[in-house]
């Protein structure tokens, strides 16, 4: 398994830390590391590529109730 810091940047990072903040499933697994007004970083546990991880967080968080509406940003980062 990798880990990963990703870090979320959105207006409404409140629903983006909600909705990851203790995330599980087949893929992945997210804690809550940091959050600032505009910015979370999460530790992602993932047996994906990075890239793969942040397509399928990604993917994860636009199928939410809040996903679909709000514009995000996600990257790995050191």
């Amino acid at each position: 398994m990798n880990e990963y810091n990703v870090q979320f940047y959105c207006g409404q990072i409140k629903f983006v830390k909600d909705f990851f903040k203790e995330y599980k499933d087949d893929q992945v697994q997210t804690t809550l590391k940091q959050v600032g007004k505009i910015k979370a970083v999460f530790q992602v546990t993932s047996s994906l590529s990075p890239e793969d991880t942040v397509r399928h967080l990604k993917n994860i968080f636009k199928e939410s109730r809040y996903g679909s509406a709000l514009h995000f940003n996600v990257q790995v980062i050191e």
